[in-house]
């Protein structure tokens, strides 16, 4: 037996409760150790000599073939073959070929390299029902006792921190959520006020700098040791805890909607929440402000066509605010100073 073959069947014995729960994973797994056996490729008793750009090759294979047509698609091979090799590192069978890339860039650099169709994300949550998440995250967070805790009650802390950073982030930057959880503590600078993200400097609010410094003080205590410019701000985050993996913002959101007391009708008949109407919202609300599609478009990391198409429907009209007190708050939050308050 191949030695790819083999460390495939020992992923899937040793890894059945993912597996279980993304079943989507075996699929991509087999295409990906199909592939390195292919006449023309030879790599499946070679795994010192499997890179990035193995991977890469692949998914062409597949996309050429007409199989992985989608930029959806191809982010479900990527995650699944990341797994594989989280899996590998860990068990020492092989080297992460993630580890030294951003994960984000490569996955948009394949999208436009071979013209991979984008997803075009509908729906989108109330700001009323994202607002009380936030509220009640906050509070929970707050009163968090850390000395009396267990381990599931910490567990569930830290997820909540993650999820408040997710989405308050996502608030101030709707961008994709690979480019939300790609952040390195270098794209965050001026003491936490700064983040620079898709090419863009947006300001940080007083209270979400407060959040980010937080979050990295009780990680540090954990994990031993100060985060590095170089290290992703998530995984760093929950080092101490195992692998962070983006797909668990969607569980953690279901969770925190279902302890709150929120969306129920979005929670019906499901087992998690997407995170992506989070950035929908906050779009549209620009949109509705009437800003400039352009830079939307920049900010989002979406394209032009795309976010006319997809926001602005034929019988789209602006959204005009009469109330006075809004439209004079939300002036002086445009202006420089104001997260520094």
């Amino acid at each position: 037996m191949d030695v790819m073959q083999k460390y495939k069947n020992e992923f899937f014995e040793e890894r059945k409760d993912l597996l279980n729960k993304s079943h989507v994973y075996r699929n991509h797994v087999n295409k990906f150790i199909k592939y390195l056996s292919l006449p023309k490729v030879q790599l499946s008793n070679a795994p010192t000599r499997i890179n990035i750009n193995v991977v890469e090759e692949c998914i062409k294979y597949y996309h050429d073939k007409g199989e992985l047509n989608s930029r959806s698609t191809m982010e479900s091979h990527l995650e699944s073959v990341k797994s594989f090799y989280d899996y590998l590192s860990e068990t020492g069978k092989a080297t992460d070929i993630f580890s030294d890339y951003n994960y984000g860039k490569f996955k948009d650099d394949i999208v436009e390299k071979y013209s991979l169709l984008e997803p075009v994300e509908r729906g989108s949550y109330k700001c009323e029902d994202i607002k009380t998440i936030l509220l009640e995250l906050d509070k929970a967070i707050d009163n968090f006792q850390d000395e009396s805790a267990g381990i599931r009650e910490e567990e569930r802390h830290l997820q909540r921190i993650i999820l408040r950073l997710f989405v308050k982030l996502t608030l101030i930057a709707p961008a994709k959520k690979s480019v939300i959880t790609s952040i390195k503590k270098s794209d965050i600078t001026e003491e936490y006020k700064k983040l620079f993200i898709n090419g863009i400097s947006v300001n940080i609010p007083c209270g979400l700098s407060r959040d980010l410094c937080a979050a990295l003080k009780y990680a540090e205590s954990k994990n031993g040791g100060p985060i590095k410019e170089e290290d992703n701000f998530f995984e760093y985050l929950y080092k101490h805890k195992g692998k962070f993996r983006v797909e668990n913002l969607n569980t953690w959101l279901y969770n925190a909607a279902q302890n709150f007391g929120v969306m129920e009708d979005e929670c019906k008949d499901k087992k998690t929440l997407a995170v992506e109407p989070i950035k929908n919202m906050v779009i549209q609300m620009m949109v509705d402000n009437m800003i400039n599609p352009i830079f939307i478009s920049k900010i989002a990391g979406l394209t032009l066509t795309m976010i006319e198409t997809t926001y602005y429907p034929k019988d789209w009209n602006a959204k005009r605010e009469e109330d006075i007190n809004k439209c004079i708050n939300k002036s002086i939050a445009q202006n420089d100073y104001y997260c520094y308050i």
